[in-house]
Formats: C-alpha cells, structure tokens, sequence
C-alpha cells in the first residue's frame, strides 16, 4: 500500500483550505408532523443499559436532546455534556468546515448557519473509532462531514469539497447521478435509489421530503463515522457506519430508541487539488429500511456489513481504550 500521509480536502467561501466534516446528521425543516403511530417494538433494554454507563463516565443524566428546534438551555446542556465526553474519552468536535463562517457569508438553504451541537453530541455517544488526529481516518472522516453538510445546507455553486465540473456519485453500481440531478435530488434519493421499491421509491420523494422522513424517524440526529480507510488518495476506499436511536415515526410505525447500525463502503476519486470529482457507496439498504418498518427486528442488522464495536463512551470501564 501507497505510503499513509496526512493530508486536507476542500477550500471555504473565503479562501482559506481546511479539512472538512459534517455527517447526514441534520436534515432541512419540514412544515408538518404526522400523527404519532404506536410503537412496533418493545422498550429498548440495551439503549437505556448504554446510556447508563456513559452517564456513570461522566457523573451526568444525559437527556436526549431534538437534532432540530432545541432550545438555548438545551443547547447548552448539549454542550456540557459533549465537553464532559471530549475530556473523559479524548473526543475531538468534528471539523465540519464552518469555522469561521457566519449566517451572512453563505446563501444558507435555511438562511442561517446550521447548528451541529446536539449532532456533535449524538456523534459522540454513538462513536466505535476515536482515530488518531490528522490520520488518513480522521482526515477522510472530516472530508465525507464537511460534503454531506455542504449537500444539505448550501447550493451547489458554493460547495468547496468537489470538482464543479466533473462531479458525479453513484450508488451500488446503478445510475451515474450528474452534479444538478444529485444535488437537486438529495443525498437520500440517489443513495437509495437500488432499494426495493416497496421499501423506498425514489421517484416519489424530493429533497425536502426524503429528508423529512428520516429527520421524523431519528429526532436526536442520525451520526456518521468512518471505520477504516484501506488506500490513499487519489482513490480513497474506505468503510463507514451509520446509526441513529429509532425513537420517532417511520411510515406508519414508531420507534422506542432502538439503536439502528448499517455499515458500508465507499470509493471517492479526487483530483489534484483535493477534489471530489466522483463518489461511489456500497451498502445493502433494504435491511435497515425493513427494521424502520418493523418488518426486521433491530437486533439483526448487527450482524450485516462491514465489522464495528460497541460505541466508546458505553464500554465497561476496563475495556475503553483512547488513541492518542
């Protein structure tokens, strides 16, 4: 394997280059909020067991806090408790490339700077990796958050992580999505664009709703964290997980916090200024869908995808190793 070297992605709006970050943690407001469903899944033993130890880490209850729409004290007990975890386990806030930026400075989808505090703060809870600073890890890890806040938040024109002009993704292998037809679309609609249709139809969602349906589902947010990285650029191929606590409504059917995990892969060609220029992810959908629905318990996705292990901040004592 090519030599592992430290190296950054992307440029802000003001010119200066950074490393980036920011998972599919926040999604766009909605309007409306459907009735609440009944739950189609027992109280989850093993959530609540998990958040025990982590409030026995830190001497601290750590209530769960809305992704979006929280409140100024909310806020700042978000804050408190991420800080608490940063200390105890080493944890780094993610770079998500917004250093620096204020509401006037982008032409923000939602007209503001997105706030990424309870985000930060789920990301921690949740986390299985805490790589080594400016790794290959860390810095692809950053890179994919700073993409995936740029996706969500800014139009196109302004996004810093990728070639305007040769920009493409794709998922599984199926369509080739252009720069306007993914950014038009949302990340969500062309990522499961290979799924079964009966569990989610493309061709039926715009980018407001799809990202609706997984904001009502996941209210505490919805982390993203790279596992491995197995080449350098110009072609990084990597695996990810993905999770959220299922304690919203999902078609019909409502959660009671259960910890939902897909793993993947994915494959992204830069240029040579640190561009994205194409993104490809790998990753079975369907199953993850199906425990949304009910149609799966929870408990069977551990056991598909790439391999992880329990999040850091839960471990029993004796088992929580911090890289440095």
């Amino acid at each position: 394997m090519s030599e592992r070297k430290k190296i950054s992605f992307g440029t802000d709006v003001k010119g200066g280059t950074r490393v980036g970050s920011a998972g599919a943690d926040q999604q766009p407001r909605r309007s409306s909020n459907p009735t609440k469903p009944k739950s189609s899944f027992p109280p989850d033993a093993v959530s609540q067991a998990r958040r025990a130890r982590i409030e026995a880490a830190i001497g601290r209850a750590v209530p769960a806090f809305p992704v979006r729409g929280a409140t100024p004290d909310q806020l700042a007990q978000a804050r408190e408790i991420s800080d608490l975890l940063k200390a105890e386990f080493g944890f780094r806030t993610p770079d998500r490339g917004l250093e620096g930026l204020e509401d006037g400075d982008v032409n923000w989808k939602e007209g503001k700077r997105p706030d990424y505090t309870v985000a930060d703060l789920q990301y921690f809870l949740g986390k299985t990796k805490n790589h080594e600073k400016d790794s290959l890890e860390d810095t692809v890890e950053n890179m994919v958050k700073t993409w995936e806040m740029e996706a969500t938040h800014k139009l196109f024109e302004q996004w810093t992580t990728v070639d305007h002009g040769t920009y493409t993704v794709q998922a599984n292998g199926g369509k080739v999505w252009t720069a306007t037809e993914s950014s038009w679309s949302g990340n969500y609609n062309w990522l499961l664009s290979t799924c079964d249709k009966s569990l989610y139809d493309n061709s039926e969602e715009t980018f407001e709703s799809s990202h609706g349906k997984f904001r009502y589902a996941f209210p505490e947010g919805f982390p993203w964290e790279v596992l491995e990285v197995l080449s350098p650029p110009p072609q990084v191929f990597f695996s990810w997980r993905h999770w959220a606590n299922f304690a919203g409504d999902y078609k019909g059917h409502h959660g009671n916090g259960q910890l939902l995990t897909m793993t993947g892969f994915g494959l992204i060609t830069l240029n040579d200024a640190m561009k994205v220029t194409n993104l490809q992810i790998f990753f079975d959908p369907d199953p993850f869908l199906k425990a949304l629905k009910g149609e799966l318990p929870p408990s069977a996705l551990n056991e598909i995808g790439a391999a992880y292990g329990e999040p850091i901040a839960s471990k029993p004592k004796e088992e929580t190793s911090v890289a440095p």
